[in-house]
């Protein structure tokens, strides 16, 4: 996977932030399903990677297995 070192300036930050607002202010939203099932997609992606996310958080952190689970993914 490729990294750009794209700046996210102020102007940017501006922008995406009034468009946001814009949708918001629009009314419109996902539905409860769309988002039950993206909440149960994450759940599966989390459990799917845990040993990876376990890993991550080791050599970032130093964290434990058991304390990567009680407080990064089970929390």
């Amino acid at each position: 996977m490729a990294y750009t070192n794209k700046v996210f300036d102020s102007e940017e930050a501006s922008e995406m932030v009034k468009d946001l607002r814009e949708t918001f202010g629009s009314g419109k939203t996902r539905s409860y399903q769309w988002r039950n099932s993206q909440l149960k997609a994450l759940l599966n992606l989390i459990e799917e990677h845990e040993q990876d996310i376990n890993q991550a958080l080791y050599s970032d952190l130093s964290k434990s297995e058991i304390e990567s689970f009680v407080q990064e993914i089970d929390g």
